[in-house]
C-alpha cells in the first residue's frame, strides 16, 4: 500500500481470522512487545477484541505472556491461577486485579482461556499472566512495607549482616492506612511522603536495592531472584511516588503521573527480561500509557503532560516495540462523531471494526481531535497517529460503559 493513501481507505476488516498476522507483517521487524491501547477504561469491546488478537498471537505467533494495566504484585495471584494452582476463580478475580478490573467479564473470560490453554501445555510452552502497574489507585498509593520486607527476606537468606533489621523496616513503615490516606491525593500536607521515617526508608530501600544488584552474579538461577528484582523496585518507586505526593509545586500532579509510568516502564522491561527466551508480550493499558508521543490531559484549569511507559519503552527497544492504538466512533455514552473528527472521517469507511496501519500514513489535515466526551474518554489526537502503527477503529460499542476506580 503506498504511503501516500489515507488511512481511511487501506483498513483491514478487522473480523478476519488473519487480521493481526496481515498487521505484523506490515511491520518492519516482528516486535518483542505489542502494546493494545483503549481510549477509556470500562468498554468490554475493547478488551474483547484484545482477547481475540492474543488467542491468535499465542496459538500463530508465538507469544507467550500476557501484561495488563493492573497492579503488578496482585498479578502475581492471577499468574498463579492460570499456571492451575489452587485459588478459586471468584478469589483470584477479586484479589488479583486493581482499578475494579477484576468486575470485567472480558478480564474473566481471559483467564479462564489462559488456564485451559496451560492445561494442555508443557511448562515451557505454558502462557503467563502479568500485571504491570503500580500498587495503587487514582487516590492513593501502597505502602513499600510488603515490598521492602519481601527484598529484606531474600537477601538475609544469602548474605549476613545487612544493615538494618526487619523489625526496623515493620517500624519505620508503621501501619499501611497512614500511606494509603486517600486525602494526600489531593493535598499534598496530608501525605507521609516527606516525613522522617520516609526519608529514612528511601536510604535503606536504595541500599538493600544496590546490595541485590551488586551480588545478583551470587543469585544467578535463583527463583526468587526475578520476584526480589519486582519487590526492589517496587519499593523504591513508591518511595519516590510518595515523596512527590508530597510536593507542593504546580508541576506535582504531572510528576506524580511521570513517576507511575516510569515504574510501569520498568515492570515491562522485567517482563521482558523473564519472557526473553519464552516469546514475545502482549501490553494491554490506556493509550496513554503505550503511546511514543508526549501524554497529556486536562484536570480542570490544569494541564499536564509526561512521558508515557510506552515512551519508555519505545525509547530502549526501537522497532522492537509496536504499538495499535484504539478508539471508539459511539455508544457507551459517546455521541456520534462529528465527520471533521477522526472518528468521524473513519465512520464514513467503514461500520464494523478495522484495523489500520498508522505508520507514515496521513490524515486529512483538517481534522480534529473530538471533544465530546467526557473525562473517562481521551480522544486521540489526529496529528499524532502516524506516531502508532496501527490504529483499531471500533465503529459503535455494543456494550455499555462498566465502572472504573
Amino acid at each position: 500500500m503506498p504511503e501516500h493513501e489515507p488511512i481511511g481507505m487501506n483498513g483491514w476488516d478487522a473480523n478476519e481470522p488473519r487480521i493481526i498476522s496481515t498487521f505484523l507483517a506490515s511491520l518492519p521487524t516482528p516486535p518483542r512487545l505489542l502494546g493494545l491501547g483503549e481510549p477509556t477504561h470500562g468498554v468490554q469491546d475493547f478488551p474483547r477484541w484484545r482477547n481475540r488478537l492474543f488467542q491468535t498471537l499465542v496459538r500463530e505467533h508465538g507469544f507467550r505472556s500476557i501484561a495488563l494495566e493492573s497492579d503488578v504484585l496482585a498479578g502475581l495471584r492471577v499468574n498463579d491461577f492460570a499456571l492451575g494452582g489452587p485459588d478459586s476463580l471468584e478469589e483470584v478475580m477479586l484479589s488479583g486485579f486493581s482499578h475494579n478490573f477484576g468486575t470485567y467479564e472480558a478480564n474473566r473470560e481471559l483467564i479462564m482461556w489462559m488456564r485451559e490453554f496451560n492445561a494442555r501445555k508443557d511448562e515451557a510452552d505454558e502462557v503467563r499472566f502479568y500485571g504491570f502497574d503500580a500498587p495503587m489507585e487514582n487516590m492513593w498509593a501502597a505502602s513499600p512495607r510488603t515490598s521492602l520486607l519481601f527484598l529484606h527476606g531474600f537477601l538475609t537468606e544469602h548474605l549476613p549482616g545487612l544493615p538494618v533489621e526487619a523489625a526496623t523496616l515493620e517500624e519505620l513503615c508503621g501501619e499501611d492506612t497512614r500511606w494509603t490516606n486517600e486525602a494526600a491525593a489531593m493535598d499534598a500536607t496530608k501525605s507521609i511522603g516527606r516525613t522522617e521515617e520516609a526519608q529514612v526508608l528511601r536510604l535503606i530501600a536504595d541500599d538493600l536495592n544496590t546490595l541485590l544488584e551488586r551480588e545478583t552474579p551470587r543469585f544467578q538461577g535463583h527463583p526468587d531472584l526475578w520476584l526480589a528484582k519486582l519487590h526492589a523496585r517496587t519499593a523504591l518507586g513508591l518511595l519516590r511516588y510518595h515523596s512527590i505526593m508530597a510536593d507542593t509545586s504546580p508541576e506535582r500532579v504531572a510528576r506524580m503521573l511521570a513517576q507511575r509510568d516510569l515504574m510501569m516502564a520498568d515492570n515491562l522491561s522485567g517482563i521482558l527480561e523473564r519472557e526473553e527466551r519464552r516469546g514475545p508480550t502482549l501490553v494491554f493499558a490506556h493509550n496513554l500509557h503505550l503511546q511514543r508521543n508526549v501524554s497529556g490531559m486536562n484536570l480542570g484549569p490544569l494541564r499536564v503532560e509526561w512521558w508515557s511507559a510506552g515512551a519508555h519503552i519505545a525509547t530502549r527497544m526501537g522497532e522492537k516495540y509496536a504499538f495499535i492504538a484504539s478508539t471508539l466512533g459511539s455508544g457507551a455514552g459517546l455521541p456520534e462523531p462529528a465527520p471533521d473528527t477522526l472518528e468521524g472521517f473513519l465512520s464514513q469507511w467503514t461500520s464494523t471494526p478495522a484495523l489500520y496501519p498508522t505508520r507514515h500514513r496521513h490524515l486529512p489535515g483538517t481534522l480534529k481531535r473530538r471533544t465530546d466526551t467526557d473525562y473517562r474518554y481521551q480522544a486521540l489526537r489526529p496529528e499524532v497517529l502516524h506516531e502508532a502503527d496501527g490504529l483499531l477503529f471500533i465503529p459503535t460499542a455494543q456494550e455499555p460503559h462498566e465502572p472504573v476506580h
